[in-house]
């Protein structure tokens, strides 16, 4: 049995959710040497009765790239990344990488000080990436597809 997921924490996933969902596009789990090395970590946000786990990403630049690139090629509109601050340091929310994830398949919960205090982000950021994400799951729906994972094979099976 999982954790109890909430809405604002993050949290590893397990990797029998990788390997149960290995064709629908998920963000890599890292593995080095065969092992686990407990990334990338996702940000859960709970929306229209699922929990939706986006990723994040040390890798800033990278993703600044690709966000400007997009940015440019959809006249200034792309809502599949944003970037905010998750312990003092700038990290990109891969928001057009999310999954929808149930309790069984969460690893652990990410903290910090010695494995005290949850790891969490401000209101403001918080409040961001709950809008943006429940946009892009009504383009999902209506077929425009900002989201790369495969949401429906995941969502038929979860």
């Amino acid at each position: 049995m999982g954790l109890n997921l909430e809405t604002g924490k993050f949290y590893f996933i397990k990797d029998n959710y990788y390997e149960k969902f290995n064709n629908c596009n998920l963000i890599g789990n890292k593995v080095i040497n065969g092992e686990h090395r407990g990334r990338p970590c996702f940000y859960c946000c709970e929306i229209k009765g699922y929990y939706w786990m986006i990723p994040i990403s040390s890798k800033v630049d990278k993703y600044e790239t690709i966000y400007n690139e997009k940015i440019r090629r959809y006249n200034g509109n792309f809502d599949g990344i944003r970037f905010g601050y998750v312990n003092g340091e700038k990290r990109a929310f891969l928001i057009q990488n999310i999954c929808p994830i149930t309790e069984e398949y969460i690893d652990c919960i990410y903290r910090i000080q010695n494995n005290t205090r949850d790891v969490t982000i401000n209101n403001e950021l918080a409040e961001e990436l709950r809008k943006i994400t429940r946009k892009v799951l009504r383009l999902y729906d209506k077929g425009i597809k900002i989201v790369l994972t495969d949401l429906d094979k995941i969502l038929s099976i979860i």
